[in-house]
């Protein structure tokens, strides 16, 4: 009886240790450590297609975080409320930007943070904020778009001015201009030997 008893304790004993290593090793391997993390609010006015949960912040190429919510800020909209995880003691700062920036060819974004000078404040929390807010900068794809609808309105107009250029009643005085010079040329060529005459005297 003792001896049985004794071999279910080492029994119960080596699967203890033995998933306790499993367990170490594999947080080992997988590099998590107890890191601390800070919330702010990201407000975009501008289509957040592509971004999912847990998409990565990045601050300048660096990953410092993740995206925690996407929602349409109280009501409205003209804007998406972002709310994003960064880790504690990245230099958030006044003058940083965020941008939504794309991963390839996939149609998947991120967050990307730029900007933010040595000389400027952190960031911090404002009252009736739950969080401190970064401002947000167009994308590449909102000013690609916003370059090409104006350059499509300027051929537009172009496109008008031309077509009043060359309406009937333009291209009338346009022909009547050229038979008037045509007229001329003639009048002059028939009478260039007496222009002679008249410049020499």
């Amino acid at each position: 009886m003792e001896s049985r008893v004794s071999y279910a304790a080492v029994g119960a004993f080596v699967l203890v240790l033995g998933a306790a290593l499993v367990g170490l090793g594999l947080w080992l391997g997988s590099g998590l450590t107890v890191r601390g993390y800070d919330r702010y609010s990201i407000y975009f006015t501008e289509s957040v297609s592509g971004l999912f949960l847990n998409a990565p912040v990045k601050y300048r190429g660096v990953v410092v975080g993740r995206v925690e919510r996407v929602e349409i800020a109280d009501q409205n909209p003209e804007r998406v409320h972002v709310v994003v995880e960064v880790e504690a003691g990245t230099p958030i700062k006044t003058d940083t930007r965020a941008q939504l920036d794309p991963q390839g060819v996939t149609g998947v974004v991120h967050v990307e943070l730029t900007g933010g000078t040595l000389q400027a404040p952190l960031l911090t929390r404002h009252d009736g904020q739950p969080y401190p807010v970064i401002q947000s900068a167009p994308s590449l794809f909102s000013r690609l778009d916003e370059a090409l609808t104006q350059g499509l309105q300027t051929l537009d107009g172009l496109a008008a001015r031309i077509t009043e250029l060359l309406s009937d009643r333009n291209l009338q005085s346009v022909e009547q201009t050229l038979a008037n010079l045509a007229r001329f040329s003639s009048v002059l060529a028939a009478n260039g030997e007496r222009l002679d005459n008249t410049l020499q005297n």
